[in-house]
């Protein structure tokens, strides 16, 4: 079993944010992508991909600027950068589906 070093996960996190998603492939001058679980298991030269092992990784990749999300079989990697500009629910809106607690919307409205 090999153990992966803090030194490998900041340098699969470099290589997929710096190189990977720059890179020009399918039709696309750079952007997003998704690798598979197998090709992870690649980059970070092990048999099997542990939850620890994985959640290094985001949070290596997190701090370069990009997002990976485990979908178990596939990693989409996505910037942060364009992550947050997807558009979120007005209050009201969200409300309307998970009403808040007593407490939270007089919490709420005094941000208002």
């Amino acid at each position: 079993m090999a153990f992966v070093t803090e030194e490998k996960l900041e340098e699969v996190a470099r290589v997929l944010r710096e190189e990977v998603y720059e890179a020009e492939f399918r039709g696309k001058d750079r952007g997003r992508f998704a690798i598979t679980r197998a090709q992870l298991k690649q980059a970070l030269g092990v048999e099997k991909l542990h939850a620890a092992t994985l959640e290094k990784l985001q949070d290596r990749a997190l701090e370069k600027g990009l997002v990976v999300i485990d979908l178990d079989d596939i990693f989409p990697c996505i910037e942060t950068r364009v992550a947050r500009t997807y558009r979120k629910p007005p209050r009201q809106a969200f409300d309307q589906f998970f009403p808040p607690e007593e407490e939270e919307q007089m919490s709420a409205e005094d941000d208002d």
